[in-house]
């Protein structure tokens, strides 16, 4: 991307003369959340505007689009102060992935339920699931195989004997998913293609809208347990996982819960360019240059991100990267880590707004400039 785009968007922006791309960017200039809540739905006006809302986010399928993403953390949507809500998000998020964690079923509260609700049914906006997956079973295996080890290990008097202990219940993980300790044996196999199958079984039921794969092997991880700590075992999971979600599940495009990767990813979009809705960048700190940094596959599938708990208060280089895109193309989306302190800025997601922004600007201009490409070349 030139930098004088990203300059003259700034400049733009900072004197107020940006217009939106569509009703539902524009929301994002105003210093206000969203109309009101869950009571909103009862006039024509709100109506129809979540009608128009849900319409934009429609948009961004198929990669129509550029996305507003997100990691959200601290889900706490209770009391008068809202930043634990996701209904205080801007309107115009696109996918967030659920940082706090994505309760069950027998695990959220009313008011995490209605907050979910509204956000995803009346808004429009996708919610993630997210693990930095490192064993097989993680998030997915049954409190009980746990319990009765611990209950067997209090018997026997080695209760204390903390490594012994979870050498105990490693063991008891792998037989409950059928591993037989061997890697690349086809127990091993199995067992990945159980636990993808769990992963996806999960957010059916508990109705996510998709898996954030968070995958940072060799970066401090410190619960591996053989099992999931490859490359090669990651691709076989993901596959397995296309079975049930993600883009392979749906050859007629007519609609699926999605598949993410963010962190070490680009050793891995060559075998999954396929089988991954997008793949997230944790562009911390820099300006993103996407013929530079070899992503090896289609940048209208990259979302770049700043890194908000650092960088929330400045701002970071969250508006630089929302302006960025590929000589040839365009970049995916735009958002990032922990997005939810940019609520305490004033107004309220203060950079988070000014980035739909100009993310969605730099799209119009480059379908502007195809459309007059192609008109010189008809005459």
């Amino acid at each position: 991307m030139k930098l004088f785009k990203y300059y003259t968007f700034l400049l733009a922006l900072s004197a107020g003369f940006i217009s939106s791309c569509s009703d539902m960017v524009e929301v994002e200039n105003k210093p206000y959340d969203h109309i009101g809540g869950y009571n909103t739905m009862n006039n024509e006006k709100s109506e129809q505007y979540y009608a128009d809302l849900r319409e934009y986010k429609k948009s961004a399928i198929n990669y129509g689009r550029p996305v507003a993403f997100g990691w959200f953390s601290n889900w706490s949507p209770a009391g008068t102060y809202r930043r634990g809500y996701l209904s205080s998000m801007p309107d115009s998020m696109d996918i967030v992935s659920m940082w706090s964690g994505a309760p069950n079923r027998f695990t959220i509260t009313p008011e995490q339920k209605a907050d979910k609700e509204f956000v995803q049914k009346v808004k429009g906006t996708k919610l993630l699931e997210v693990s930095l997956l490192s064993y097989i079973g993680k998030g997915r295996t049954p409190d009980y195989i746990y319990q009765e080890v611990e209950k067997k290990a209090e018997a026997e008097g080695w209760a204390k004997d903390a490594q012994r202990v979870e050498e105990a219940k490693k063991l008891a993980r792998w037989k409950f998913w059928g591993y037989d300790g061997v890697h690349g044996s086809d127990s091993h196999k199995a067992a990945l293609a159980k636990f993808a199958k769990a992963l996806c079984d999960s957010l059916i039921v508990n109705e996510w809208d998709g898996y954030d794969i968070d995958w940072e092997i060799g970066s401090g991880v410190f619960d591996m347990d053989g099992t999931l700590s490859s490359d090669a075992d990651l691709i076989y999971l993901v596959k397995e996982m296309n079975k049930y979600i993600g883009p392979m599940s749906d050859p007629d495009n007519k609609g699926h819960k999605l598949i993410c990767i963010d962190g070490h990813f680009r050793s891995l979009t060559k075998e999954l360019d396929g089988y991954v809705d997008y793949w997230i960048d944790q562009t911390y700190g820099r300006t993103p240059y996407f013929e530079g940094y070899g992503y090896g596959t289609d940048p209208k599938k990259v979302i770049v991100t700043e890194n908000f708990e650092s960088y929330f208060v400045s701002g970071g280089r969250l508006l630089e990267q929302a302006a960025s895109m590929p000589s040839k193309g365009y970049k995916g989306g735009v958002g990032a880590y922990r997005f939810d302190n940019d609520y305490d800025n004033a107004p309220n997601y203060k950079w988070m707004r000014q980035a739909i922004q100009i993310n969605q600007q730099v799209f119009q201009q480059w379908k502007e400039e195809q459309t007059q490409a192609s008109e010189d070349t008809d005459n």
